[in-house]
């Protein structure tokens, strides 16, 4: 096949890509198969496998991948096992596109097109917060298209992205009016949710992006920081939905409430204890949590499938080497990102990444998974001008 044809092909996947991801699920995965196979048929694999394990932050994704295979030929098949290789199994992703080149036009109207898709996904996510749309009944876990946890996520990334492009890029007034018109949206929507992680991590974020980009002249940045946690303290005082979540959070742990949450964390690390570096296998978690107590039955059949942390997930299942591996994809993310030009900023996304993980199995859920991957390929690829 023509290769400026593939070449045309895969770049406007790349964009749709952008477009569906927080729109479709369904659609993401169409575009996502069809681009692996767009990458395959353009061929040159010696050169893309030379580029892949080239890159210690490659290597350790597929170190991980073949852990979990290794692990379920040899520990065998548990409830969870066939569910969790699925998730996991869209990793591959990452190394494919990883060895193909992306260019600077198509990463630059692929973030446009994450944007223009979170920007649509936040009004429908507001709209359903204030009664004004009902897409999901009475399932209150869901925000716009997605889960709203994970679309919390995707808005503390898409507006790091924004400020960044805004103030960092050569663009154009008119672009720069839109982005403007998008913020203020993806900012409310943000802060409307249930999510805390997002609201979290958002914050921790942009107080690392304004303290180096700030850092030399210190009047500045403590003005500018007054004025964000100023920001904050208003809209927590004002907002009541915003209040009663992190309340409730607070008075459980200052009173040393059990909740789910609090007990799947400390039956996870028991579990840990008996076998700290072999683990159970793959997809055995549910099975062994289960089997605590009639509590922790209950807490599975609730559709609790992970400790909702992926680094007690990891070490419960892979043991002590799978928790080492997982670190170091981040570890060499970090490194290889960081040499790159605003390195610093890039670095963001991994960093978001090992914090978030602390809260939820975001690495090893579909749409935050297919997130982690496109947002790296972008970090990746992406040689912008300063403005």
């Amino acid at each position: 096949m023509n290769k400026l044809l593939l070449s045309n092909f895969k770049n406007i996947l790349m964009v749709l890509l952008a477009l569906s991801i927080s729109l479709s699920i369904s659609v993401s995965n169409i575009i996502l198969i069809t681009l692996l196979i767009i990458v395959v048929l353009e061929g040159d694999f010696n050169n893309k496998i030379k580029k892949i394990l080239s890159s210690n932050w490659m290597v350790s994704i597929i170190l991980l991948l073949l852990l979990y295979y290794i692990y379920w030929i040899f520990f065998g098949n548990f409830s969870d096992s066939n569910w969790l290789l699925k998730r996991v199994s869209l990793l591959w992703l990452l190394p494919v596109f990883y060895s193909t080149n992306i260019s600077n036009k198509t990463t630059e109207k692929s973030v446009f097109a994450f944007f223009i898709s979170m920007f649509i996904s936040s009004v429908i996510a507001i709209s359903e917060n204030y009664g004004l749309l009902n897409i999901n009944g009475e399932n209150w876990t869901n925000s716009a298209f997605l889960k709203y946890t994970e679309h919390n996520v995707f808005l503390a990334s898409s507006i790091l992205i924004l400020i960044f492009s805004y103030f960092k890029l050569s663009l154009s007034p008119l672009f720069k009016i839109i982005l403007l018109i998008f913020l203020p949206v993806y900012l409310f929507s943000l802060f409307t949710e249930a999510g805390k992680s997002g609201q979290l991590v958002f914050i921790v974020l942009l107080t690392i992006f304004i303290f180096v980009e700030l850092r030399k002249n210190i009047k500045y940045l403590a003005l500018v920081l007054f004025l964000i946690y100023l920001s904050v303290f208003v809209v927590y005082n004002t907002s009541e939905a915003l209040q009663k979540r992190f309340t409730k959070e607070i008075s459980i742990f200052l009173s040393k409430e059990s909740s789910s949450r609090s007990l799947l964390f400390t039956h996870s690390l028991d579990i840990i204890k008996k076998k700290p570096i072999i683990g159970y296998g793959t997809g055995s978690f549910t099975d062994i949590f289960r089997k605590i107590n009639k509590k922790t039955e209950k807490i599975v059949r609730y559709n609790h499938k992970t400790p909702h942390n992926n680094y007690l997930y990891v070490w419960i299942e892979l043991g002590i080497l799978g928790l080492i591996i997982l670190l170091s994809i981040f570890y060499f993310q970090i490194r290889e990102l960081i040499k790159l030009k605003d390195g610093f900023v890039r670095i963001l996304l991994p960093i978001m990444y090992l914090a978030i993980m602390f809260t939820d199995s975001y690495l090893f859920t579909h749409n935050t998974l297919v997130l982690y991957i496109f947002l790296s390929i972008i970090a990746v690829n992406y040689q912008h001008k300063p403005s």
